[in-house]
């Protein structure tokens, strides 16, 4: 949920600043898939808090429950997704939507929060680091797969606000992401040196 620049961060990781200029052009024709790890989700169930797919986002996954949201544009620094992410119990709803992951010094998801159908706010809802292994590049796509990442205080507060206390702490490893995108198109040289990077 934040981030899809995490589609980007597999340039963001591997692109020099001289390449920069290239691998800044428009990413399209993406996804993302946030998966709950598996002590989150134990913890969720816990709570009897379910997570669910808003707008163009699906819910996916057989072994573990996940949400896979449409990439609508991209660069090497930051994603937008497209549709929301709800967690709601009987009573009780969180809804994350306007969802923007960002690639930099303090790589990032955000989102816009409602409780309850309150009026929504921005909220910096997970964080993460990207790794090497992480970023998988070839000719034709982009990938970044495994990412792990983390519930932030401000997430706490808003699962604490929603309902009642917080299932999932911060610092917690909320979602596993898996993100994808077509390859823009570089220069040849730009691209075998990604490639190359990569090997």
């Amino acid at each position: 949920m934040t981030g899809v620049a995490v589609v980007a961060a597999a340039l963001a990781c591997t692109v020099t600043p001289a390449q920069a200029g290239e691998a800044a052009k428009p990413i399209k024709n993406g996804k993302a898939e946030f998966c709950l790890s598996k002590p989150a989700a134990k913890q969720l169930a816990k709570a009897k808090v379910t997570l669910a797919a808003t707008g163009a986002a699906r819910i996916t996954g057989k072994q573990r429950q996940c949400v896979s949201l449409p990439l609508v544009e991209g660069t090497r620094d930051y994603a937008k997704l497209q549709g929301g992410v709800t967690f709601r119990d009987k009573d009780d709803r969180l809804d994350l939507t306007k969802i923007y992951n960002y690639v930099n010094k303090s790589s990032r998801t955000q989102a816009h929060a409602s409780v309850n159908r309150a009026k929504a706010q921005p909220v910096r809802f997970l964080t993460y680091t990207i790794k090497q292994e992480n970023a998988k590049v070839t000719q034709k796509q982009v990938k970044a797969v495994n990412v792990r990442t983390v519930l932030t205080p401000e997430g706490e507060k808003l699962f604490k606000k929603t309902f009642g206390k917080s299932p999932v702490r911060k610092g917690d490893h909320l979602f596993t992401l898996n993100a994808v995108a077509d390859m823009p198109k570089l220069a040849p040289d730009t691209l075998g040196d990604l490639l190359d990077l990569l090997r």
